[in-house]
């Protein structure tokens, strides 16, 4: 099959979030089954020189853009692996912007995009069974091959939702960024909703994981979405996301200061807490466990329990504390009080690092993600491999990703709570600490069976071919 993905991230090029990790990753899959799988973003100002340096331009032309006749678009290619990528070239809507988003305009930025990547398709060597999307920023793209861009109208559309939270919501007059005639399929509570444009014209949509598909349908995880995701319920299916074990495998790791094995994993991760902590200029002692965060600092991911219980755990229970991360004001600030109240038992770095980021995963005991939703999350499953134990709320992948501890079973591969409360994660938490300290057998095996668990970009790229099989056939899902 011939697979064409339109995105507006995708690594190594651009990063913001977990999209850009599953687009950058999920192609290469699926080239290894046999498909031919191209890739289209935006030539934004950050891709690397290095990648730029080897972009060959394949076309230019204009196209129509609500009231402006005539607005530039030029096609680079790249191939990086196996993946050919096509790169929309625009200098004002993102060539002279230091970031993907939030500039005002992005109604009419990633309205020019995705009629531009339609534009483009006409001009590749590469004709398309399946053009799949992913969340609002090319949502509208299953709408306008319906409507205006007739010629692909045959071909079958998959939308993928990353996170339903984020919808693509402007003033209802922005549809005339794309030049078609009112339909009220743009409309939703009376706003111009991308999200929705896709979720009622494309042929299949996913979500990221098995839980997450089932959890909006309802109200509480719907954002107004559940009615119209009910209605498309068979259509609707849930595809658990992968990690790169080529990038994320303690074996084969160059950035971190041991590499391990399931047989070495406890001197190779003591070395890892070691390199760790030198590298943050901290002289803990290796001996207490040490609780990880990797993280965008925002609510979602339920900073408001830590928050509200840490200052009593730290004053009570013996763990050491690290933090990898940035975002909103509040956290940061917390976060930042909690290493000065705390010197000697927490180290907070606000930004981000790759190396540091992988130290914290070879290196820490646990894993916390607290979060009041998550889609699916990659953090954990990086943890698993790492043999660092997740502890998380039972919400969306992450349900579908930890078992909890068993004790009397022993099974299980990291720790969870079920309700968003402070207290249910606290105990958690002290139940894990337990266990570390009195049962280190027990801890062991947990070990040995989190990095045993297979969360490969195989078995999910095995399940996208079978969906994109059963669409060109004119089955569902």
């Amino acid at each position: 099959m011939n697979i064409l993905f339109i995105a507006a991230e995708c690594t190594p090029f651009m990063k913001v979030g977990g999209l850009a990790d599953v687009v950058g990753s999920l192609p290469q899959t699926l080239k290894q089954l046999k498909n031919e799988v191209r890739v289209i973003l935006p030539k934004y100002k950050k891709i690397p020189d290095r990648f730029k340096k080897k972009m060959v331009c394949l076309k230019t032309f204009n196209i129509e853009l609500g009231m402006k006749p005539t607005v530039y678009v030029g096609v680079e290619t790249l191939k990086v692996g196996s993946i050919r990528y096509y790169f929309i070239d625009n200098e004002f809507y993102f060539g002279s912007r230091d970031n993907a988003y939030n500039y005002g305009d992005e109604s009419e930025r990633f309205a020019y995009f995705q009629k531009a990547a339609l534009e483009a398709i006409k001009y590749l060597d590469f004709t398309p069974d399946v053009i799949h999307v992913h969340d609002w920023h090319t949502a509208m793209i299953p709408l306008l091959m319906k409507t205006k861009y007739l010629e692909l109208s045959a071909i079958k559309s998959v939308l993928t939702i990353h996170n339903l939270a984020y919808q693509g919501i402007f003033p209802i007059n922005d549809y005339h960024f794309f030049n078609i005639d009112y339909d009220n399929h743009f409309e939703f509570e009376g706003y111009l909703n991308f999200l929705k444009c896709g979720i009622v014209s494309a042929n299949a949509i996913t979500t990221v994981s098995d839980t997450y598909a089932k959890e909006i349908l309802t109200d509480y995880f719907g954002y107004g979405m559940q009615r119209l995701l009910k209605w498309r319920q068979g259509d609707l299916k849930g595809i658990i996301n992968g990690i790169s074990y080529k990038e994320f495998n303690p074996e084969t790791d160059d950035l971190i200061a041991q590499k391990y094995t399931l047989e070495t994993f406890e001197s190779g991760k003591a070395a890892n807490k070691l390199a760790l902590y030198k590298e943050l200029g901290v002289s803990w002692d290796l001996d207490y466990p040490l609780v990880g965060i990797v993280s965008r600092l925002v609510s979602q991911k339920g900073f408001d329990l830590i928050k509200r219980v840490f200052t009593e755990m730290l004053e009570q229970d013996n763990f050491k504390f690290i933090l990898l991360g940035d975002g909103e004001g509040e956290y940061v600030d917390y976060f930042n009080d909690l290493q000065q109240q705390f010197p000697h038992k927490v180290k907070i770095y606000v930004g981000y690092s790759n190396k540091l980021a992988h130290l914290i995963y070879a290196g820490a005991d646990m894993f916390l993600m607290p979060s009041k939703f998550e889609p699916c999350g990659l953090g954990q499953l990086i943890a698993l491999k790492y043999g660092t134990l997740p502890i998380v709320r039972e919400t969306g992948g992450l349900v579908d990703t930890v078992k909890p501890y068993n004790e009397f079973t022993k099974e299980g591969n990291g720790f969870s709570f079920t309700h968003f409360n402070a207290h249910d994660m606290m105990h958690v938490i002290r139940y894990a600490l337990k266990v570390y300290y009195q049962d280190p057998a027990a801890w062991k095996h947990l070990v040995e069976q989190a990095m045993c668990a297979d969360f490969s970009w195989t078995v999910s790229a095995k399940a996208y071919k079978k969906l994109y099989q059963n669409l060109i056939k004119g089955k569902r899902g």
